[in-house]
C-alpha cells in the first residue's frame, strides 16, 4: 500500500472513530434518559412502563457493547496501519499517537466528545444512586409493612444523643 493510499485510509479510520464517539455520547444520553424516566415510573409505581424502559434499557446497553466492540476495532486497525504493535491501554496515548502523525483535528474531536461522555456517565451514575436510594427505600417500607402484617410493630424512638432506635412490640 503506497503512502498516500494509507494516509486516506488512516484518514478514514480516524474519522469513523470520531463517529463512534458522537454514537457513544448520542447513546449514552438515550441511557440517561432511560434512567430518568426509570426514576419516574419507579415514583408513579408504574409496573408496566418500568418493565418497558427496563427492557429498552437492556437493549440499548448491548448497543452501547456492540459500539464498544466497534472502538476497540477501529483502534486496532488505526494502530496496524501506523504499525503500532500495542493498542494504547489509556485514550491519551491513542489521542497522542493519532496527533504525532498529523491527525490533530480528528484527535480534537474525539477528546472533546470525551468530556462530554464522561459528563454523561456521571449523570447516569447520580441518577442511578438516586433510583438506587428509592428502591432501597420502598424495600424498607415493604419490609416495615410485611412485619406489620405478621404481628410484628416497630416503633422508632430517639435516644439521650437524638439518634433513632428500633423498638418491637409483639
Amino acid at each position: 500500500m503506497n503512502n498516500e493510499t494509507k494516509a486516506f485510509e488512516l484518514k478514514l479510520k480516524a474519522d469513523h472513530l470520531v463517529d463512534l464517539w458522537h454514537d457513544f455520547c448520542e447513546k449514552h444520553t438515550e441511557l440517561y434518559e432511560f434512567t430518568c424516566d426509570e426514576y419516574m415510573h419507579l415514583l408513579a409505581s408504574d409496573i408496566d412502563k418500568l418493565n418497558d424502559v427496563l427492557n429498552d434499557k437492556k437493549d440499548l446497553l448491548i448497543f452501547i457493547e456492540k459500539l464498544d466492540a466497534q472502538r476497540v476495532e477501529t483502534t486496532e486497525e488505526i494502530l496496524s496501519l501506523l504499525d503500532k504493535k500495542q493498542e494504547p491501554k489509556k485514550l491519551t496515548a491513542l489521542l497522542s499517537v493519532l496527533r504525532e502523525n498529523q491527525l490533530t483535528e480528528p484527535a480534537i474531536q474525539v477528546e472533546k466528545l470525551n468530556l462530554v461522555l464522561l459528563d454523561i456517565i456521571e449523570k447516569i451514575q447520580d441518577q442511578n444512586k438516586k433510583n438506587q436510594v428509592f428502591l432501597n427505600k420502598a424495600i424498607h417500607s415493604l419490609k416495615d409493612l410485611r412485619e406489620s402484617f405478621n404481628g410484628k410493630a416497630n416503633y422508632k424512638t430517639y435516644s439521650a444523643s437524638g439518634t433513632t432506635k428500633s423498638s418491637q412490640t409483639f
